[in-house]
Parts: structure tokens; sequence; C-alpha cells
């Protein structure tokens, strides 16, 4: 009986850290302006990609922290999504039409 707990417990622990060794931290640059608002508009872009489960941009620094499941989605595809939204990123530039849907206070160009 006690070698069948230490395995289910030895099994847990193994699931357990499988799943956190799945996710990934990446910081990038992104282009915006800074309010307040810029800074939801830019987070919610990422949260938007499947796998993200946390995202903080810092205004002064224009750095975005993600935190993604590397087997759903990439940082790439993050890029693609906060600039289909409006805003620069390292690998995409956002199109004109959704730059310009910005609100005066995010724009940065």
């Amino acid at each position: 009986m006690k070698t069948k707990v230490i395995g289910f417990i030895i099994g847990f622990i193994s699931s357990f850290l499988t799943v956190f060794a799945e996710n990934k931290t990446e910081t990038f640059i992104v282009k915006g302006g800074n309010c307040d608002e810029c800074k939801i508009h830019i987070e919610k872009a990422a949260l938007s990609v499947s796998g993200v489960s946390i995202v903080d941009w810092d205004r002064e620094s224009k750095e975005l922290q993600v935190v993604f499941d590397d087997t759903k989605t990439d940082v790439d595809s993050i890029q693609k999504a906060v600039a289909k939204r409006g805003n620069d990123t390292p690998n995409h530039k956002a199109n004109e039409e959704a730059y310009n849907e910005l609100p005066p206070c995010c724009k940065y160009e």
C-alpha cells in the first residue's frame, strides 16, 4: 500500500512539472503611447492568442513580457496579433488602417 501511495505522489509531481515545463516567457518591444488605455489595448491583443496566459507591457521601456504555452503558440503569432490591432512589433508592422483606429493617445508615430 505504501508503495502505491509513493508511486501516486511521484506520478502526480511528474505530471505537475510537465505541465509547467511547457510555459515559456519572452520579452519584446511593442510601440505604443504612454497611457493606461495603450497598456490595456496591447495586453488585450496579446491575450487574444490561444496559449498566452500572462502579459505585462511596460509603458516606459515599451517591453511586452508574455508567458505562453509553447505547444499552442509562439512569439511570432503573438507579435502578429499585436500588430493586427495597430501596434508595431520587432517582426510585424501594423497596417495603416489598424494604426489609424488607435485612440489618439495611443498613436506613436
